[in-house]
């Protein structure tokens, strides 16, 4: 179900929040040098957009930034796009329905 993209790997979105009350909606994970690109939910409802270098320079460094439901809709609908580009309808669906909850519930 995941895909490259260059160098990054995309990945499906979490189905439960993890102990920290997170949920990976939109993952890009990148081998060399390491990195992540993660941008999620929380409980309450804010959307979250979190890098981690794990290599190079700046390793250990972590930057998080509160994003805006429309902002989190937006780096949705990219991913869609991506997904249908390299074919993962599977994975495109998964993302439409992040969509939709998203419309759903406010």
């Amino acid at each position: 179900m995941d895909f490259w993209v260059g160098k990054w790997l995309h990945k499906a979105p979490d189905k439960e929040f993890d102990a920290a009350g997170k949920r990976a909606i939109v993952k890009h994970l990148c081998f060399g040098p390491l990195e992540t690109r993660i941008w999620y939910g929380l409980k309450n409802g804010q959307y979250h957009y979190e890098v981690h270098f794990m290599e190079g320079i700046q390793a250990g460094d972590i930057f998080s930034d509160c994003i805006s439901r429309p902002e989190m809709m937006e780096v949705i609908r990219a991913e869609i796009a991506l997904c249908q580009k390299y074919n993962k309808q599977d994975l495109a669906a998964l993302f439409h329905a992040e969509i939709e909850r998203m419309e759903k519930f406010g």
